[in-house]
């Protein structure tokens, strides 16, 4: 069974490779800038903020990046349900990037999400729509279900596990609930035949 933590890991490194986002440096001047290494976290609230916990105190060059980042929010349940299909799912995600607790909403809209957090979440959509491991096409759909909100608090008052941890840094993001994915078939029989022909 093809593990939806593992699908994720290389369908956050298409997006990475092919999002256009536009960087903004401190004094203000902006660069388009095309395929963007995103960190990838899977885990529990409070696993995430530990492990961007970490990376605050790191040194030096060979510290992963943070930011941008896309986490998926576990535990998911899969409901194994019918034989056209592996399992079905609903997920959690969170698009974030780094943020000032001084900015504005103006600013953080602007800086946050129409230049980062948009663009990755609107190229998410699209690879996840044309990845032939995911089943779109029940009911006739053509698109992703789910539900998204633009998180502007984060920046302002700080990120916070359900037991009150506040993250290190201040962050914008957009969340992605309710991710209605089925997961296909098809690479579990290619690889029954592949290993039933050896």
């Amino acid at each position: 069974m093809d593990q939806i933590e593992d699908i994720f890991k290389s369908v956050v490194a298409e997006v990475g490779e092919s999002v256009i986002i536009t960087k903004t440096s401190a004094g203000g001047a902006t660069e388009d800038v095309e395929g963007v290494a995103i960190n990838y976290i899977f885990g529990s609230a409070q696993y995430i903020k530990d492990m961007l916990d970490v990376r605050s105190k790191g040194v030096g060059s060979n510290m992963p990046l943070k930011f941008p980042l896309i986490a998926l929010q576990t535990p998911n349940v899969q409901t194994v349900d019918s034989g056209d299909y592996q399992y079905r799912t609903k997920i959690n995600l969170i698009i974030a990037c780094s943020s000032r607790k001084e900015w504005s909403n103006e600013k953080r809209m602007e800086t946050s999400f129409k230049r980062v957090l948009l663009p990755i979440y609107e190229k998410l959509m699209e690879v996840l729509l044309h990845d032939r491991r995911f089943e779109w096409n029940y009911g006739g759909l053509e698109y992703v279900p789910h539900t998204m909100s633009k998180n502007f608090d984060y920046g302002r008052y700080g990120a916070m596990t359900p037991s009150g941890q506040e993250v290190s840094e201040p962050i914008d993001a957009i969340d992605v609930r309710s991710l209605e994915i089925k997961v296909n078939l098809n690479n579990c029989v290619r690889e029954y035949v592949k290993t039933k022909n050896l």
